[in-house]
């Protein structure tokens, strides 16, 4: 049967015969193993496909309490607690100056249970989710890169070769995998997505920029607070602090692209000079070195309009990614996978109609950009200055700091206690401009 939709990257060498799997997973990220993992615990043969040798260094340190429960239901929970990393119990919001700072503690929002998270390094995390996985029964290929997608049929042909460096210059050889689904969870290059020239929804953010390492010895608070992550505004730009151990902190500057880097300047002089305009940020990293190498990553918010088509379905970054402000990155990339694996999983063993892919792809979309856009009002918040005006000055009215704590610890399928208290908080963000109904917050000029 004639092919309808081809996309590949290379020229094929050399086909092995095909081998025969249910799923393949592109991508060994929290995406891809979650979703690989729930797979093979079901019960389907599944393959991860993941270019890189684990572990391996990511962004995107912070995880939020309501994905613990999805790491409990995998199993994999146990492993995650026994790993060292450092307990998260608040966020702390606040000025360049420290002069006003609002401190989210996750006990105190309107759902039980939503404690505390984990500040993980991503290179172990990632490594102990996609050994997980393997242990689970999952196929998982390291260095494996997928070249090419065939639609044939009710079928997918997936194309590999290795990503192994070999002194030889001979391409390594290519092998095809026939499968009758696809989750791809390859991050923001989304091989799917473009392979199959999904349209991506507008959204009216601007180009951000952000510019980050890893640094030692800065000096940061202890007890209780020790492990909160620090969120720290400037006028034009804001700081992420997340410690990883006791020595070692992530930090990152975000900036607009349209107010970046002067004429011949670094990002690595780009973040300093941010830096520098935080008195506190500049006290805490007096005596601290980096000890890792500047990184950056550019225009990261976008979304497609439909996460789902053809027996494929976008998990995690390569579905959608809005703002790393709040840390619900890794969360929802847990969430998409396992949300995805399962109603693949309920496809194919026809519990829901195995003539019934349209509807997988039409409630998966909607459950995932419900929960999105929940967040979404609270970042839409936050960039806004008369909205971060209320943000920065919680009042006990109504509860309402405790439904936005609630949606920062990532309930994100908020019950209607919660929804109406959020409408609420908008309608008072609305007010503030016209009002002043709490302190306005005045913005230093620039540091030239």
């Amino acid at each position: 049967m004639k092919s309808l939709f081809v996309y590949e990257t290379g020229t094929p060498q050399r086909r092995n015969a095909s081998q025969r799997h249910r799923v393949a997973v592109i991508g060994g990220g929290p995406a891809g193993s979650v979703a690989a993992t729930t797979l093979a615990q079901r019960g389907i043969s599944v393959v991860l496909l993941e270019r890189d040798k684990f572990p391996r260094f990511h962004i995107g340190e912070s995880l939020l309490p309501n994905g613990n429960y999805l790491l409990k239901k995998i199993g994999v929970w146990d492993k995650v607690a026994a790993a060292g990393f450092v307990e998260k119990r608040a966020g702390q919001f606040t000025l360049a100056d420290g002069s006003r700072t609002m401190r989210n503690v996750f006990a105190k929002g309107m759902i039980k249970g939503l404690t505390k998270a984990y500040q993980v390094e991503r290179s172990r995390f990632d490594d102990i989710l996609l050994r997980h996985a393997q242990e689970a029964g999952a196929d998982v290929r390291e260095e494996t890169v997928v070249t090419k997608a065939v639609r044939s049929g009710d079928k997918w042909q997936v194309t590999v070769t290795s990503a192994r460096r070999t002194e030889s210059v001979e391409v390594q050889p290519m092998e095809t995998l026939e499968v009758d689904w696809i989750i791809d969870a390859s991050g923001r290059d989304s091989f799917m997505g473009r392979a199959l020239k999904l349209k991506k929804a507008s959204l009216p953010y601007p180009g951000r920029v952000a510019v980050f390492s890893h640094f030692k010895n800065m000096v940061r608070e202890t007890g209780e607070r020790a492990g909160d992550t620090i969120i720290l505004r400037l006028r034009d730009a804001w700081v992420w602090v997340i410690p990883l151990s006791e020595t070692l902190t992530s930090i990152g500057v975000v900036v607009q692209k349209s107010s970046t880097r002067r004429r011949g300047e670094s990002w690595e002089e780009l973040f300093w000079r941010k830096i520098a305009e935080s008195s506190y940020m500049s006290a805490c990293l007096e005596q601290a070195t980096a000890v890792e190498t500047y990184r950056v990553e550019s225009d990261y918010s976008f979304s497609y309009e439909n996460f789902g088509t053809e027996k494929v379905l976008l998990a995690g970054d390569a579905a959608s990614f809005i703002d790393p402000i709040f840390s619900s990155g890794v969360y929802l990339a847990v969430e998409s996978g396992y949300q995805a694996a399962n109603r693949i999983a309920d496809n194919l063993e026809g519990r829901l109609g195995a003539r019934r892919p349209q509807k997988i792809y039409r409630d998966y979309t909607r459950l995932m950009k419900r929960q999105m856009g929940h967040m979404r009002q609270l970042i839409d918040a936050y960039y806004d200055k008369d909205s971060f005006e209320v943000f920065m000055s919680p009042r006990p009215l109504l509860q309402l700091p405790g439904a936005v704590n609630s949606v920062l610890a990532g309930s994100l399928l908020p019950r209607f206690s919660i929804r109406w208290r959020l409408w609420l908080f908008q309608k008072i963000c609305a007010l503030q401009k016209r009002y002043g109904l709490v302190p306005r917050i005045e913005w230093p000029d620039r540091t030239e």
